[in-house]
């Protein structure tokens, strides 16, 4: 199955380190009921030393708010988002 991989990173596209710190965090609902919903689709990383959200297009059909809420937010703060075409897997 082939899925896409986006990648939010802490980065604008200016080369700038996005601030506050605990970015991911704030963006990531943590609530235990939020999680079970896009668990597997959703992962918060460290790439090259940066803070990332890490997340498939599957996050579209298990928590559509939550997948537009994160592409608005990178477009917003102009974060360098990239997406990747993957065989099968999780982020």
């Amino acid at each position: 199955m082939t899925t896409t991989r986006y990648t939010i990173s802490g980065m604008t596209q200016s080369g700038q380190k996005f601030r506050p710190s605990d970015w991911t965090e704030r963006l990531v609902c943590t609530q235990p009921e939020q999680l079970k919903r896009y668990s597997g689709h959703l992962k918060i990383r460290r790439i090259n030393g940066i803070k990332s959200i890490v997340f498939d297009d599957q996050l579209k059909y298990a928590c559509a708010f939550t997948f537009e809420r994160l592409v608005s937010f990178a477009k917003t703060n102009h974060l360098v988002f990239t997406e990747e075409t993957i065989e099968g897997g999780t982020p």
